[in-house]
Formats: structure tokens, C-alpha cells, sequence
């Protein structure tokens, strides 16, 4: 397992019984985790690309325009 698994691993240990978790469901588990995480990374990509349409790339600089 990759390190980005490891807080997933203490949450499942602590939330399971470990001697009834079957394999099957641990594998479960981590793939759900696993689509969240690939969720969450296409929405910060949506987001930079929104911004970088939208400012061009640059930083906003609000309150400094030309009257």
C-alpha cells in the first residue's frame, strides 16, 4: 500500500472487526476510497481550469483598476 492508503487502513482497523472482514469487503473498502480521492482530484483540476479561463492564468487584482 501507498502511503496516501495508511489513514484509510487505521480507520478501517478501528471501525471493523477485523477477525469478520473478509477480504472481498477490505478490497471494497479501499476502492471506494480510492474513487473519492480520484473525485476529488477531477474537481481541483475543474476548478484550476475554471480559474485559469476566467483570469488567464493571472492572479486577480481586485481594487487596483483603471476609472
Amino acid at each position: 500500500m501507498t502511503l496516501r492508503f495508511d489513514y484509510v487502513i487505521c480507520s478501517i482497523e478501528e471501525s471493523n472487526n477485523l477477525d469478520t472482514l473478509t477480504i472481498d469487503e477490505l478490497q471494497s473498502k479501499l476502492l471506494v476510497h480510492e474513487q473519492r480521492m480520484n473525485d476529488h482530484k477531477k474537481d481541483e483540476q475543474t476548478l484550476k481550469v475554471t480559474y485559469y479561463i476566467r483570469y488567464g492564468g493571472k492572479e486577480s487584482s481586485r481594487g487596483c483598476g483603471i476609472f
